[in-house]
């Protein structure tokens, strides 16, 4: 019993520094998201990748999280996400299509500097994560709206808001 008492208060203190690393990095970034929405920062953000954006057939909202989750990883993405779903910024469509995206191509930073570390060329790295993402996710939104149209002859596809 002693040991069982052991291993689970060791996972549970493991846990809750787990859990203390994540806020000490999402906090910041939350409160600098509110702060760019504040100011209109994050429109600027939203006007440089207007193109890939159009592609992906994503709103304008969804650029700051993506960015985000692009640059830092999945789980500061997310949680821009989750906060960007929660406030109505993005639709069920939008949020799959980020999910797409971010699944193949998150954290391609941090991920490009420790498989650098190991011999390995970042350019490819980047080229082939980037590519396979765009590509993966425009045949996503083509199908979705596809899908969308046959259900709903008469609506047309939430592509290109």
């Amino acid at each position: 019993m002693e040991a069982v008492l052991t291993i689970l208060g060791s996972g549970l203190a493991g846990g809750a520094r787990t859990i203390l690393r994540i806020a000490l990095y999402l906090v910041p970034i939350m409160i600098a998201v509110e702060i760019a929405r504040h100011y209109n920062i994050l429109d600027l953000f939203s006007r440089r990748i207007k193109r890939l954006l159009d592609f992906l057939t994503l709103p304008l909202e969804a650029a700051f999280p993506l960015l985000v989750g692009l640059c830092f990883g999945i789980v500061y993405g997310s949680a821009l996400i989750v906060d960007y779903a929660r406030e109505g910024y993005l639709e069920r469509r939008d949020l799959l299509l980020i999910g797409i995206f971010l699944s193949i191509s998150h954290s391609l930073i941090e991920d490009t500097l420790i498989f650098s570390a190991f011999g390995a060329n970042p350019l490819i790295i980047v080229l082939v994560r980037f590519s396979l993402a765009l590509l993966l996710t425009r045949l996503a939104a083509w199908g979705m709206d596809l899908l969308s149209r046959r259900s709903n002859p008469g609506r047309q596809p939430e592509a290109g808001k």
